[in-house]
């Protein structure tokens, strides 16, 4: 009984949900109609990518903060600028939210094989994750993780975080690389003393790398660890 009143309750929220969404759909296509808002008019995908960007970070900032109210804002305003990219797709016959939703879905469905498939539950969070890089794996035969287009876009420590977890196992096994951290500080130092701002410029990207390959291999998020760092100046 409890669990059918549950599945009823879940039912009701995708169905609110689901409604709500579409009433923003129905308003976005009015800000961007000859009888609409000139602003939204002229807007393209690449004039809105600073707008995606700066709503994404204001949502993690909000989730830093353990902040509901603003993480609820954050969540919509961020919503917004899909449903506003989705439709400027829709006015050029790409696709809209309608494809947006669908993809989704059916990838969450087709990687979740022991939620939604005849697979086992899996046992605990590391052998979902496991099973969904295999699915993953599994629809782009011939393009092994190492070779996925990383996003330029994202900031550096991002990109740098991305790059590590890419690379994986490959350099998991290199002792060489194990901890790349002093003899990036030594040609830091050597380079300060030689007076060479390009080799000093090299050896500090070198080291912010070899932080996050260090990072990564403790099971930390160097991102976070900053904002948290930064955070504590204001304190």
């Amino acid at each position: 009984m409890r669990d059918s009143a549950k599945t009823s309750a879940a039912r009701e929220s995708a169905a609110s949900g689901a409604a709500e969404v579409a009433g923003l759909v129905e308003v976005m296509a009015k800000l961007r109609s000859k009888d609409g808002c000139p602003w939204d008019r002229e807007q393209t995908w690449d004039s809105l990518r600073r707008y995606v960007l700066e709503e994404a970070y204001e949502l993690v900032d909000a989730v830093d903060r353990k902040d509901p109210a603003a993480v609820l804002e954050e969540c919509g305003d961020l919503l917004l600028e899909v449903v506003f990219m989705a439709q400027i797709a829709h006015e050029e016959g790409r696709f809209g939210m309608a494809e947006v939703a669908r993809g989704i879905t059916r990838k969450l469905i087709r990687r979740h094989p022991h939620v939604f498939g005849d697979q086992e539950r899996a046992s605990d969070a590391d052998e979902a994750f496991a099973r969904w890089e295999a699915v993953k794996a599994a629809e782009k035969p011939g393009r092994p993780a190492s070779r996925d287009r990383l996003p330029r876009g994202l900031p550096a420590l991002l990109l740098a975080v991305k790059a590590v977890e890419q690379a994986g196992a490959a350099e998991d096994g290199n002792e060489a690389d194990r901890d790349g951290i002093p003899p990036a500080l030594e040609r830091m130092q050597t380079a300060r003393r030689a007076g060479d701002p390009d080799a000093l410029e090299t050896a500090l990207g070198e080291l912010l790398l070899a932080v996050a390959r260090g990072a990564r291999r403790d099971g930390l998020d160097p991102e976070s660890a900053l904002r948290n760092a930064v955070r504590r100046l204001d304190e």
